[in-house]
């Protein structure tokens, strides 16, 4: 077990990353806020990334590597791991393809600070809108929800939020106690992130920091991507009803494996959800 003595833990997972991790890195390091230390996790790379880890913990001592020479964990397991093997009062997620914004952990713990005094002892978890970048960091969007058509305040609630998901790992902040929430890990197939916010809806505290705090890099190696544009549009999905009823089948089987409940159930929140977009646009 690592203790860290700093206020956050942030926890950045690596795989092949030699392309973009420096830049991340150094997005890191010029924080406006920095009582911090970074761990990172290298899940089995074949390029570069060791070497990279090993020149910045050589050079900065609030940078640890966590299970060197470790095997591969995939994503998820890789977030995981790395959790469960750092104590800290907080956390903070990190993708070794970003950019972070100098102020995006100030914002957020100061966020943090807040809520704390109205909800004493309760699982918390700030998190905030990101902006999209192409692989060379040329801008897409501002604002991931306003190109979505989503304000995550209207989803904060378990059904909402299980059928319509908006709060991205990347974007996290969230404290010990969510930590407690969620490890051990149970054996589910959901992403890392999803586990988390759903978790905290139900048991604890989301809060939403309105302004993108990341440069989230789209390119065809992400894990997973964002859709914008056409593609989202309602009539794209109309037009592809047979594989979009296929896939929200699929997300209704994982989530029956939680207890989310039937598929009709399934259908009658995403319904709400294509509603409650459209009303946003509106206005």
């Amino acid at each position: 077990m690592f203790r860290n003595t700093k206020k956050i833990a942030i926890l950045l997972a690596a795989y092949n990353a030699d392309k973009y991790l420096e830049e991340q890195i150094e997005s890191v390091l010029s924080q406006t806020f920095q009582e911090w230390t970074l761990y990172i996790r290298n899940d089995g790379s074949n390029d570069n990334t060791s070497k990279i880890i090993d020149n910045y913990c050589n050079i900065y001592p609030n940078i640890v590597e966590i299970d060197k020479g470790g095997v591969n964990l995939g994503c998820r397991n890789n977030f995981f791991r790395l959790l469960e093997v750092v104590d800290s009062d907080y956390y903070m997620f990190c993708d070794a393809d970003d950019v972070w914004f100098e102020n995006k952990i100030e914002l957020s713990i100061n966020r943090m600070r807040e809520i704390e005094l109205l909800h004493l002892n309760k699982p918390l978890l700030v998190h905030t809108d990101t902006a999209i970048y192409d692989q060379n960091l040329n801008l897409i969007a501002e604002s991931f929800w306003k190109t979505a058509n989503i304000n995550p305040d209207r989803f904060l609630t378990f059904n909402l939020l299980c059928v319509s998901f908006c709060v991205g790992g990347s974007t996290m902040l969230f404290n010990k106690q969510v930590k407690d929430l969620v490890i051990p890990l149970e054996d589910n197939d959901l992403i890392y992130d999803y586990w988390i916010a759903i978790n905290v809806v139900k048991h604890g505290v989301i809060s939403t920091i309105h302004q993108p705090t990341t440069k989230y890099r789209q390119h065809d190696s992400n894990v997973c991507g964002v859709t914008l544009g056409e593609e989202n549009s309602f009539y794209n999905k109309i037009k592809n009803w047979k594989s979009l009823l296929i896939k929200y089948k699929h997300e209704s089987d994982v989530l029956k494996t939680i207890g989310y409940g039937s598929f009709g159930k399934y259908l009658f929140y995403k319904s709400l959800v294509i509603i409650k977009r459209k009303m946003y646009k509106q206005n």
